[in-house]
């Protein structure tokens, strides 16, 4: 091709027909640019192609990764909320305003606490935000993101700062309170590969001590405290991270219909 025009050109320049030459020249620069910008137009349309399916790619990781923590969310919440309403069967109890045989009492007791703690992964998040593919997502999606990290973030500060408080770990008169009230959680059974320890001598209370113990001011306070941990623990994972996970997904379901 390159051949053909040059010898128009050569040919032109014999005839001594200049001013043809020059419109030819002129054409020729024409065409050049024109093919330019047609393959400057087809590779930006081809790199566009590439960020919108990486685009794609990265929504659709991010829905699935939610989707699993929203699974997890879920459960962990459900169960929260039943060991809150033990908890409050326990706590009415010790007040004298509800009368419970003393099986279901203990049972209440030893259920109180909620054994497992909540694993909410964002492998993709991190992973976008390090290698700069989080910008390649919308205003309102990158909003949300950005939200329940800090809600994930605020809950395990607000967690941590709870239990310090009320001494949950440390405090040696809460554990041997714990251990008095059966409240010490047994580890799950598919977890469980050793045989299970049986309660101190010393730490064991007939009905009547139990019964006792549940009713003394002290114990009803330092109970209160603990629930006020496991209670606020529950609004913020059903209307703080469970409410803004539902939202963020649904922000990506409209993304990808798009």
């Amino acid at each position: 091709m390159i051949k053909f025009f040059r010898k128009i050109r050569q040919n032109l320049l014999l005839e001594n027909k200049t001013e043809k030459y020059f419109k030819y020249a002129i054409g020729e620069i024409i065409l050049v640019v024109i093919g330019i910008l047609i393959a400057l137009n087809i590779n930006n349309w081809n790199e566009s192609r590439k960020l919108e399916d990486s685009k794609l790619h990265l929504m659709q990781a991010l829905k699935n990764e939610l989707v699993r923590n929203k699974g997890g969310l879920e459960h962990y919440v459900n169960e929260l909320n039943k060991s809150n309403s033990n908890f409050n069967k326990v706590l009415l109890y010790s007040v004298g305003d509800y009368e419970i045989p003393m099986d279901s009492l203990k049972y209440y007791l030893s259920n109180m606490i909620y054994p497992r703690t909540l694993s909410v992964v964002n492998a993709v998040q991190e992973e976008a935000i390090n290698s700069g593919k989080f910008e390649l997502l919308g205003d309102s999606l990158k909003a949300s993101l950005s939200l329940l990290k800090d809600f994930t973030n605020s809950r395990s500060s607000t967690l941590d700062k709870g239990f310090d408080i009320y001494h949950f770990y440390n405090d040696r008169q809460t554990q041997e309170l714990i251990a008095l009230l059966y409240m010490s959680p047994s580890v799950p059974d598919e977890f469980n590969d050793h045989p299970s320890i049986p309660m101190h001598p010393d730490l064991l209370l007939d009905n009547l001590q139990l019964s006792t113990l549940l009713k003394e001011p002290d114990t009803y306070l330092n109970l209160k405290n603990i629930n006020l941990t496991y209670l606020s623990d529950e609004i913020w994972i059903r209307y703080g991270l469970l409410r803004v996970t539902n939202e963020t997904i649904e922000i990506i379901d409209q993304e990808l219909k798009k």
